[in-house]
């Protein structure tokens, strides 16, 4: 194997960096617009991943990490393969791997519990999240992600990536279709029976949680023991601080709540990455955050 596997996004992207798939940027940069230009750029030209050190408005140590898995070389990688692997074996590998999950685990301690809010200290502004592109309906922290929701008639937790837009300094909105595991979940079953819905978002996890959260897992099957599979090795868990759910104990941030049915707020237009707005502004269910944990100098992923 060319690497052992990475226990978070920072020695993901170190390596990225010692390979020359990370370019480091010292000089400030707007969260508005300018950060989502920058990394769309690099997205078009396959360039190094842009690590953005110093963000307008907010204090040193608050850091923005750009499509972390936009090329081959980078997802190769991730998945302790050598940088220059042909798509061919990536695929073989990730098919092989695939077909052997393996559990997490569970530590009682992890860096994502190094700074802990809760109640009325919650404020989502704390973070930079970007203006992604202009027209967007507001400001999406979540763009490369997971978010954990629990099956209420079964063992079954979905980890999945679903965009979320700010709405204040404790709410979130954001895409929750009825075809989607969340909107099945949710919809179908929690709301279906007026029950709120726990949810966490782990921002900045080791760099295999978010490629399998926006990989096509059949409903049902645990992404969390996909993950493991394709690590070869446990992915260490933790048990979130006011929800019944576990989110990767290396996650930069991690955000906890729930969403109460049949509350909607307007959420969108959101640039779609092929270059069109596809979906209008409609009115979709909100996340009303409990609790946020992170790291110290949190990393706030994203792509776009």
């Amino acid at each position: 194997r060319y690497n052992m596997p990475f226990q978070d996004i920072r020695e993901f992207i170190s390596k990225c960096k010692q390979l020359g798939e990370v370019q480091q940027i010292e000089q400030e940069v707007d969260w508005n617009l300018e950060a989502g230009a920058i990394v769309r750029r690099c997205c078009e030209l396959s360039a190094p991943a842009p690590f953005f050190q110093k963000i307008k408005d907010y204090l040193k140590g608050y850091r923005i990490f750009g499509a972390p898995l936009a090329t081959f070389r980078r997802l190769a990688i991730a998945m302790d393969l050598n940088p220059d692997a042909s798509f061919k074996e990536i695929m073989q590998t990730y098919i092989e791997r695939k077909a052997k999950p393996i559990k997490p685990r569970l530590v009682k301690d992890g860096p994502c519990k190094e700074n802990v809010i809760f109640g009325e200290d919650v404020d989502l502004y704390k973070f930079p999240a970007p203006y992604i592109h202009e027209g967007d309906g507001g400001r999406y922290i979540s763009t490369w992600h997971v978010i954990a929701t629990k099956d209420p008639d079964s063992d079954w937790v979905n980890w999945g990536m679903y965009r979320q837009m700010i709405l204040s300094k404790n709410t979130l909105t954001g895409l929750v279709t009825p075809a989607q595991h969340i909107g099945i979940i949710f919809r179908q079953k929690y709301e279906a029976r007026n029950k709120p819905m726990e949810f966490a978002v782990a921002i900045g996890p080791e760099p295999i949680t978010t490629l399998i959260g926006a990989a096509p897992v059949p409903y049902g099957v645990s992404e969390v023991d996909i993950i493991g599979g394709i690590r070869g090795e446990p992915l260490d868990v933790i048990k979130c601080e006011t929800v019944d759910l576990e989110v990767p104990a290396t996650s930069e941030i991690v955000i906890e709540g729930e969403m109460l049915p049949k509350e909607r707020k307007e959420e969108g237009p959101f640039g779609e990455y092929a270059g069109y707005r596809a979906i209008p502004v409609l009115p979709r269910p909100v996340y009303r955050v409990k609790a946020i944990t992170h790291r110290n100098d949190p990393i706030l992923t994203m792509s776009n």
